[in-house]
């Protein structure tokens, strides 16, 4: 190949790099976010997107009530590639909300590329300006959205004739700027939190009662995954557990004597033991912040346990459970709170 062969090559592959370059680089990064809603009060806890370099934002911003509602900083976000979140929907007479949503779903990338670039490219004059993703949730559907925020009494928003040919660019909600959308589906709806959702965390923990204390915590899933301590699950359906009780706690540090004890287990049926954590949950009277899987043991019986931390309006009020008819939950000194039974037995004592 000759020299100038070879410097047209070069030459053409710089050109062909640097428009590659050009053409990612030329993707508006988003630099804020929104979080509203379409028909009143929802709370948007956690509603994550993902663009096509796999860089994402949460845009969770909490409590909103209309469009464009809450708003916050983000880093940077490209083109959006996948969304999922979880949102609900509260109660006027209720602590506890009348609809919980969530969803997981693909977004059209390239779809949404051309969307962002006919809006960035339809005004004559304005420049420079950062994009917005915007969520909007209206009960079980979730939009989102994207604006440069371009305001008549601001900026000049002229746009060039014939710029959006497919008709795109649409008023936002409120009417005050353009927008185009990127996504609009629709999640699936439970009256009830979703299991090991923002709003229902069901954490492992394990209590220590005088001096005995849980040593291995093994909790397994229906589809067969481990956890243990500071996991977050849905629900397990069996159990390895290992305790000890110390049976010279006044004693030196050095001279500590342990009984040993361990028990392996199943849990009853899914269905039914969810059943009653829902049951467990409907009773408290105010706002569920957290819940708990607790272990604990007291000799050689173990308790395995759930149970929720909640407030309520009143600042320093406790949380109340109302009495079971069915006596699945009672309070514990040793958590602090009233309970649902899960499993209580005995272990095996191990030789020592």
């Amino acid at each position: 190949m000759s020299k100038l062969h070879i410097a047209l090559f070069l030459s053409l592959l710089g050109l062909h790099i640097s428009g590659c370059s050009e053409e990612i680089n030329d993707a508006p990064k988003a630099k804020f976010g929104n979080s509203g809603s379409l028909d009143g009060p929802y709370s948007i806890r956690d509603v994550l997107i993902t663009d096509t370099s796999g860089a994402s934002s949460n845009l969770g911003y909490g409590s909103v009530s209309s469009y464009p509602g809450a708003s916050a900083s983000i880093s940077g976000l490209g083109i959006p590639a996948h969304i999922s979140g979880y949102w609900s929907k509260p109660s006027d007479t209720s602590p506890h909300p009348v609809a919980y949503y969530r969803l997981d779903s693909a977004i059209d990338s390239k779809l949404a590329k051309q969307k962002v670039a006919t809006l960035k490219g339809a005004y004559t004059k304005l420049k420079d300006k950062p994009g917005t993703i915007q969520v909007v949730v209206n009960k079980d559907q979730i939009q989102v959205f994207y604006t440069f925020k371009c305001f008549d009494v601001y900026d000049d928003c002229e746009k060039k004739e014939g710029a959006d040919p497919n008709g795109w660019i649409q008023a936002s909600p409120d009417g005050n700027t353009d927008v185009v959308m990127l996504f609009s589906g629709k999640g699936e709806t439970s009256p009830t939190a979703f299991p090991a959702s923002p709003y229902d965390k069901r954490l492992v923990r394990a209590k220590s009662v005088e001096s005995t204390n849980i040593t291995e915590l093994i909790l397994t899933s229906e589809n067969g995954k481990s956890y243990t301590l500071g996991d977050n699950l849905d629900y397990p359906t069996s159990f390895s557990i290992s305790w000890a009780k110390k049976t010279n706690p006044e004693a030196d540090f050095s001279e500590w004597q342990f009984e040993r004890y361990r028990l392996s287990g199943e849990f009853n049926a899914p269905a039914l033991s969810e059943e009653a954590i829902q049951a467990y949950r409907r009773a408290t009277n105010g706002y569920i912040k957290t819940s708990t899987f607790d272990i604990f043991a007291e000799d050689d019986s173990l308790f395995i346990t759930y149970s929720a931390a909640c407030l309520t309006d009143t600042v320093g009020e406790r949380c109340e459970v109302a009495k079971d008819p069915e006596n699945r939950w009672r309070y514990f000194d040793e958590i602090g709170r009233h309970a649902l039974i899960l499993f209580h037995g005995k272990g095996q004592k191990v030789p020592q």
